[in-house]
């Protein structure tokens, strides 16, 4: 992958990252910390999460072709047909073999054995007008936690209306994620693009926007190995630069680190807790051995003078016997 959508110059420092959650997590099963060895064990998962890329976008507009381009996946991870495949939310992640999970009647779970997919998570949403029916799952269950929602558009013709209607459900924090995609762009002239480019800048604009993100690509090219003229070059660069190897990425990085050391200083303010706890008990067991010891003394003492008080007794009253 020479443009690939993942950045790796931050790779080591997550594998370190992963070294160190795994030596915490051990603490605290050795300290017996249930407690902690739950959150630590949510941690290490964090850290393996793959980016979450949600792609919004009618039917044929190459949608599920976009995705397969922008992977570059070895087989198809989006099934391309001349008719829309499902009015369902499909979540696409990695797993040891293939395999399709329906979560609920609107979202299924479909895995592949494919390693891009440990870096990028897909959240393919219908490719029909059902996806404002969807809109309440999709908002509330992808979108708040997605790293990039992408909005797909034929480069023909960008202002089909269920996407942006759906646009308009996304809330305002929210639009700061969105980039937008012009596909099938070898179907145009480079005039006609322009104009397209433009007019979906403004229609953007109008909605909240203030400066929109717009690649043209063509996935077509893509898969034909035409990478100078496919423009998912550029958009890979966004990517890496912006999402999986920028600042964002870095973020992530220093969020779980901040979370180790919270819970690495959790673990010394116990272990601090108990040490104080340890030498308080060893004092409070010195101070009650030195008690016993000068109890046993005292009494040994007080022992001492009664026997030596009944003997004196006896001596005296055993004299006056004999007197008599």
């Amino acid at each position: 992958m020479s443009h690939s959508v993942i950045s790796r110059e931050y790779s080591p420092f997550k594998a370190r990252l992963d070294e160190l959650v795994k030596d915490l997590h051990q603490l605290t099963h050795d300290i017996q910390h249930q407690q902690l060895t739950e959150t630590v064990g949510d941690l290490r998962n964090r850290i393996h999460d793959p980016f979450m890329f949600v792609i919004v976008g009618e039917v044929k507009v190459g949608k599920s072709s976009f995705i397969n381009a922008l992977l570059e996946s070895k087989t198809d991870i989006c099934a391309v047909a001349p008719s829309p495949m499902t009015d369902t939310i499909q979540q696409i992640i990695y797993g040891e073999e293939h395999t399709v999970t329906a979560l609920s009647p609107v979202l299924k779970r479909i895995t592949y054995p494919e390693e891009i997919l440990r870096e990028i998570a897909i959240v393919d949403t219908p490719g029909t007008n059902t996806i404002i029916a969807h809109h309440q799952e999709i908002t509330e269950k992808f979108i708040p936690t997605s790293d990039l929602a992408v909005f797909v558009f034929e480069a023909k013709n960008p202002y089909r209306q269920s996407a942006w209607d759906f646009f308009q459900f996304i809330k305002e924090e929210w639009r700061k994620k969105i980039i937008f995609v012009l596909q099938q762009k070898d179907l145009m002239n480079a005039a006609d693009l322009e104009i397209n480019k433009k007019g979906l800048e403004q229609y953007a604009k109008e909605r909240g926007i203030e400066n929109p993100k717009i690649f043209a690509v063509s996935a077509k090219l893509e898969q034909e190995g035409n990478f100078d003229e496919s423009g998912f070059v550029e958009l890979r660069n966004y990517i890496t630069q912006n999402i999986t190897g920028g600042k964002a990425y870095i973020f992530k990085l220093l969020n779980n680190i901040d979370a180790c050391t919270t819970i690495n200083e959790k673990i010394a303010d116990g272990i601090s807790l108990r040490k104080n706890q340890y030498e308080y008990d060893l004092k409070f067991r010195s101070d009650i051995n030195k008690t016993l010891e000068d109890q046993t003394r005292i009494s040994q003492n007080n022992v001492k003078m009664l026997v030596e008080n009944l003997i004196g007794a006896y001596d005296q009253v055993t004299n006056e016997k004999k007197k008599n």
